[in-house]
């Protein structure tokens, strides 16, 4: 099996074993490049790496290894950051209007997808503070962040307490104008030091 990364190219024999593959990969990324995926004989495997390696090792004629510099990135999840607050924000209000009334079981989707989504920003804004790419102008998003661990503990109890106003209004009230001012930064650090996929 041959395996490319950028301009470098590794054999590998029938007997090589996975943890040796792996352990070739992790040394190539080393701290400077973010892993994305890779392309093995033609056909992008962006997710399971370790099983879809496992079950095909032995057939692999090609593996290319696609990463990313630290710049790189973190410039994709701040992009995605600011596409999902983009995307959420409508979302919020319709939520917090259909919880106020009585919730149908598309708001209680909507609701649990919610709570997915402010897991997957939470965890989105912890990547980027411990990234060692970290913006300068990053601290305003770390405020913004803790208050919204604040707000999510609330709405927690709130829900625990099945009190569907308290629940509107945290959406309504908190998580609104949390979402429009991160969106309003990670803009700004975008604008500032990072780039915009061009639509031309």
């Amino acid at each position: 099996m041959k395996l490319n990364f950028q301009e470098q190219q590794f054999e590998f024999d029938k007997t090589s074993s996975l943890d040796e593959v792996i352990a070739k990969i992790n040394e190539l990324l080393n701290e400077n490049y973010y892993f994305s995926h890779f392309i093995a004989d033609g056909n992008e495997v962006y997710e399971d790496h370790e099983d879809f390696l496992t079950m095909n090792l032995d057939r692999i004629e090609k593996l290319e290894v696609i990463a990313k510099t630290g710049k790189e990135f973190l410039n994709e999840l701040l992009l995605s950051t600011e596409d999902y607050l983009q995307r959420a924000k409508p979302e919020l209000s319709i939520i917090s209007e259909g919880v106020y009334s009585n919730p149908t079981a598309e708001v209680r989707t909507s609701f649990g997808q919610l709570m997915e989504g402010l897991q997957w920003l939470d965890g989105m804004l912890a990547v980027i503070d411990n990234s060692n790419e970290r913006p300068a102008e990053w601290d305003r998003c770390m405020e913004l962040s803790e208050s919204m661990k604040a707000e999510i503990v609330s709405l927690s109890e709130a829900v625990e307490n099945s009190d569907n106003v308290l629940i509107a209004d945290i959406i309504q009230y908190e998580f609104i104008p949390i979402f429009e001012s991160v969106e309003i930064e990670i803009g700004k650090i975008i604008d500032t030091v990072g780039t915009r996929h061009n639509l031309s």
